[in-house]
Formats: structure tokens, C-alpha cells, sequence
């Protein structure tokens, strides 16, 4: 450290008291630490400071510091757009099980009764626009919902199955009512095993329509005609097939129902079954390899090349061991549950001499067929032509019964009755007026989003100008060279930055200096912690000291700075 006493640079210093409280009130403001969001000081630890407790106190100011370290302006909103949305969720239209609404009938109800019960079929019982009749016809008109969710299933990894479901009766359930026969204020719905239908077509052709547009101006004298191509399990309406993508699901192919995921091994369209399973296809193994499959473990223990023979030890997911004898070409369903299949291929001597062995291993394989429970809760139906699986037909297996039904995952189904009553001048009575129906709503909703700037159109309306409040910029600002040094490092003739002096006259080499001084006054060796702040100590710059009589009392004192800094 390069010192030169001058005594000029007593000048303008400011004497603090011995205790923190006194010499708070006259610690330095935000800008003796920061200027311009960047550091205006710099801290400094004795070189030879006999505690290393000091750095660690320097370390905590320079953090508390660096929370500091950034700019503020207020700026006016501008540039900015604004973002709307509308739902663009398609609804299906309500089941109507009965109104005698006027807008529904065309006829006023002029029913008047006591109770909702006492309505009869005389009285403009009305099924909505599906059906003019009694309400007991609820009971009969079937299917009582068709519907069709699109893309939803998939072969070989392409999204071109759609859920086409059928439901061919929902009944209502009322606590209040053995056999319903007025429409319940409140109901469960029900719909009888069998009579929820759910039909999928894996054969894929492409579609093409052509359509002849006049010319607005012209007419005819100047039509263009345009192509419309669209690949799917169905005929999108007016189009004519031209190509077939998927003639069906055949050996080898992987496709998926309402979402579950089948390798098919095998199809049988005599017995109406597939069967489907994981293919791990042929692996090659040496003596001793040890392969899992699926949690099955496959150990190659011997391999005879001259009968084409391999002998293997199979442990289940559930620790059961078992050998097994593999022959060429022949399949082994080692414990009997489809759960793992090898089959030998072939044996033969490696170039080094190894045995080796292929075997193909089939893991999970299960064989289900038409009639039977291919999915939790439905019964399957398989369609077959030319060795394929050409149509799925799924049914529900078990009554499907709640206040709330859910339909493939996509919609929910639930009652609702809006009863409206009419106070009349006879005995007393009330006139009714019911319209009950059950709602289809989609499960997820989904919404178009439009960004709007200046200028834009939105619903008739011009955009004339997008106003937003003043809001504070905070930008954090990074320092480019360090701020803590050593007071060997500092040369006390071209101080240019403010200080902080962590350590007493004894651990900061800086600090003795301006003891020697007479600049700094408190009474270090007996002190409990002080912050002294000394204005103009090196010319323009100020010094804080951050000192006790020993190192705890220095971390006293430095954390009493931190709170400061806390607050500024």
C-alpha cells in the first residue's frame, strides 16, 4: 500500500460517535454505494488480517450491495397489441326429452295444476323438435344420440381413425318415480348395457371432389374448377374414393382402439380373433447373456449347434425362475400366460468362436375374439376381408348409470329440467311450464386467439389507439470488475472510488491510516461494532469503516451495514 500523509485531507471529515445506534444516524445515503445502477465503492480487507472472518463479513456487504445494482425509469406503455379470444368450442345439440314451451310448441300451455305431477299427455306433451308426441314416446324413439369424434385413433402412427358412437337408449332415473312419467325436476342417467355403440373403420381411402366456382363477375364464361382431396376412414360427404391408404389391419401392424396401442401377431378370421402382443423381434445371445424383456429376464445357459437346441432360465417381474428347453421353429409360452413367448430360430458358431443363438421373444401376447372384453367395460366386435381386420365395434359391456356420464372422455352427459310457474287467480293454483333436456357439453373447450394493433377491425369496430399506463422499468446492471480488494492493493494517492473499510486499525492496513490520521475517532479496541462514516476522506470520496475490537464485533457491525443497505 503507497501512503502519503496529508494533513489537508482532514478537511471536511465527519466525527462519529463510539456506539452503532449514534453512528447510524449518520450513515452514508444509496449513492455513496451505488451511482447510475453501477458500484460507486469499493471494499477493502486487510492483506494480513489475522481472522478470515473479515472476508466473510466483506463477502456479505458485497452482496447486499449487489442487490443494488440496477436502474429505474418510468416509461409509458408503447408498441403493444392486444390479445382476445373466443370460444370456438363446437357444442352438440341438447337430447330434448319434453317442453311445452310456447317457443317450442308454438301453443300456450295454459296448463294449470297443483303439482308438476298432475300434468298429462293431453296437455302439449312436446320431445323438442326430434319429436311431436307424448312424453311416454321418450321411452321408444331410439338411438337417442349419434355422434362422431374426429382423428382420434391411429395405424402405423397416422391419426386417421374417427369414434364413430351411437347411443341407442338413455334412461332417466328418479328416486321420486318407479316408471317416469312426467319429466323428473332432477335424474340420473342410464344407459343399458349394449346400447352405447362405438364403431371404428380401418380402411383408409383418399377422396376427391371436384367443384366448378363461376367467376363473380362473368359467371360460367369464366369458372375455374378446384380439386379437394381429403384422406379418410369415411366419406367426408360428395366425395368419390380414388385410392385406398389402409385396405385394413393386417399381421405386423400397429394400431390403436379409443387410444390403447395393439401390435397384432396373428389374425384369424375364421374364429373372429386377433391376437397382439409386444414384439421384441430376434436377439442374438451368447452363453451367459442375460436380457430383459418387459421385466422378464431371458439367461442363455447352453446352446447345442449340431441339434439346434438352446436351453435357457426365464425369471418372471415376480422372481420366479424356470429353464426351459428351446427347439428350433418351435414356440414356448414359457409360464403359460402370454406373458413371455421365445421361440428358437436358429444356432451357430460366431467368428470368435462364441455359440450363439437367435431367439425371437413375444412378451404380454393375448388372444381375443369377437364377443369378447377387449377393453375394460366393452365387448369387441371384429369385421374381417382379405386376411385383415377391417372394422372394430365396441360395446358397452355394463350399465353406464350417473348424475353425470362421461362419453369416450370428450363429453359429459347430464340431466337438466327448467320448470317455470305462473301464479293464476283460481283456488290458489300455479300454472306450469317444463322444458327438460339432457346436455352434451365437450370436456375441453377450445378458443381462437386474435392479436389486435392499431388499425385493426375487430367485430365492426376500428382500433383507434391501445392506452396503457405508466409502469417503472427495473434494468439489472452487472459490475465489470471486481469490488472487493486488499489494502495492499490500494494506492491511497489515486483513490477514485468510494470505500469501506471491513476490519479495525489492527486487521485493515487502510483503517490504521486514517487513525494515524486523526480522521477516523472511535475507540476500536474497546469498541462492540461501529460503523463510522467519514465524508471527503480522499479528496471527493468517502470511507465507512466496518470495525469492532475484534472479529465478532467487526460481523456485528457488518451486519447491522447489511440491514442498512436493506433499506435503502
Amino acid at each position: 500500500m503507497k501512503v502519503r500523509k496529508i494533513a489537508a485531507l482532514a478537511v471536511g471529515a465527519a466525527m462519529v460517535g463510539a456506539t452503532l445506534g449514534y453512528a447510524n444516524a449518520a450513515l452514508p445515503g444509496k449513492e455513496f454505494f451505488v451511482k447510475d445502477g453501477m458500484p460507486n465503492v469499493k471494499i477493502v480487507v486487510g492483506a494480513n488480517a489475522p481472522s478470515t472472518m473479515d472476508v466473510a463479513s466483506a463477502a456479505d456487504v458485497a452482496l447486499a450491495i449487489g442487490s443494488l445494482l440496477y436502474t429505474s425509469e418510468e416509461v409509458e406503455a408503447s408498441g403493444v397489441s392486444v390479445v382476445v379470444k373466443r370460444e370456438t368450442t363446437q357444442y352438440p345439440d341438447p337430447i330434448p326429452v319434453y317442453s311445452n314451451l310456447y317457443k317450442d310448441t308454438g301453443v300456450d300451455p295454459n296448463t294449470t295444476n297443483e303439482e308438476l305431477s298432475d300434468l298429462s299427455d293431453d296437455q302439449f306433451w312436446w320431445n323438442g323438435s326430434a319429436y311431436n308426441g307424448a312424453y311416454s314416446a321418450w321411452d321408444s324413439w331410439t338411438p337417442k344420440f349419434v355422434g362422431e369424434i374426429e382423428n382420434m385413433d391411429r395405424i402405423n402412427g397416422n391419426a386417421q381413425i374417427d369414434w364413430d358412437f351411437t347411443i341407442l337408449d338413455i334412461e332417466l332415473v328418479d328416486e321420486n318415480q318407479e316408471t317416469i312419467a312426467y319429466p323428473p325436476k332432477e335424474a340420473t342417467l342410464k344407459i343399458p348395457a349394449g346400447n352405447f355403440i362405438v364403431t371404428l373403420n380401418y380402411v383408409i381411402q383418399k377422396w376427391e371432389k371436384n367443384t366448378t366456382t363461376p367467376s363473380d363477375i362473368w359467371g360460367s364464361l369464366d369458372s375455374t374448377t378446384k380439386t379437394y382431396t381429403v384422406v379418410d376412414d369415411d366419406n367426408p360427404g360428395g366425395y368419390t374414393a380414388v385410392d385406398t391408404v389402409y385396405d385394413g389391419v393386417g399381421e405386423g401392424d400397429t394400431f390403436t382402439i379409443l387410444g390403447n396401442s395393439y401390435y397384432v401377431l396373428k389374425i384369424n378370421a375364421t374364429e373372429e380373433s386377433m391376437t397382439f402382443g409386444k414384439d421384441h423381434r430376434e436377439t442374438w445371445f451368447q452363453l451367459g447373456d442375460i436380457k430383459d424383456y418387459d421385466g422378464y429376464k431371458v439367461k442363455a445357459v447352453d446352446i447345442s449347434v449340431n441339434e439346434n437346441r438352446a436351453l435357457v432360465e426365464v425369471t418372471s417381474p415376480e422372481g420366479v425362475d424356470k429353464l426351459v428347453i428351446l427347439n428350433k421353429d418351435e414356440e414356448k409360452d414359457v409360464f403359460g400366460d402370454g406373458g413371455i413367448i421365445l421361440t428358437l430360430t436358429d444356432t451357430f458358431v460366431g467368428i470368435d468362436g462364441n455359440l450363439i443363438a437367435t431367439i425371437k421373444v413375444v412378451t404380454n401376447q393375448k388372444t381375443v375374439e369377437t364377443g369378447d372384453e377387449l377393453i375394460s367395460g366393452w365387448t369387441v366386435d371384429f369385421d374381417f376381408s382379405g386376411g385383415k381386420i377391417v372394422k372394430v365395434t365396441l360395446t358397452n359391456k355394463n350399465d353406464l348409470e350417473g348424475k353425470e356420464l362421461d362419453i369416450l372422455g370428450k363429453y359429459k352427459m347430464y340431466y337438466k329440467s327448467e320448470v317455470y310457474t305462473k301464479d293464476v287467480d283460481d283456488d290458489d293454483k300455479e300454472e306450469y311450464a317444463v322444458k327438460s333436456y339432457i346436455v352434451v357439453e365437450p370436456v375441453e373447450k377450445t378458443w381462437e386467439p386474435k392479436e389486435l394493433k392499431v388499425g385493426d377491425e375487430f367485430e365492426g369496430w376500428t382500433i383507434e389507439a391501445i392506452k396503457g399506463e405508466a409502469y417503472t422499468k427495473v434494468t439489472p446492471m452487472v459490475p465489470a470488475e471486481p469490488i472487493t480488494v486488499l489494502d495492499s492493493e490500494l494506492d491511497l494517492n489515486a483513490v477514485d472510488s468510494n470505500l469501506i473499510l471491513v476490519g479495525g486499525p489492527v486487521a485493515n492496513a487502510v483503517t490504521a491510516y486514517l487513525v494515524e490520521q486523526g480522521l477516523s475517532t472511535v475507540d476500536w479496541e474497546n469498541s462492540e461494532g461501529d460503523l463510522e462514516y467519514i465524508e471527503d476522506a480522499f479528496g471527493t470520496y468517502d470511507v465507512l469503516i466496518v470495525a469492532g475490537k475484534d472479529r465478532y464485533a467487526t460481523r456485528e457491525a457488518a451486519k447491522e451495514l447489511m440491514e442498512h443497505l436493506a433499506g435503502l
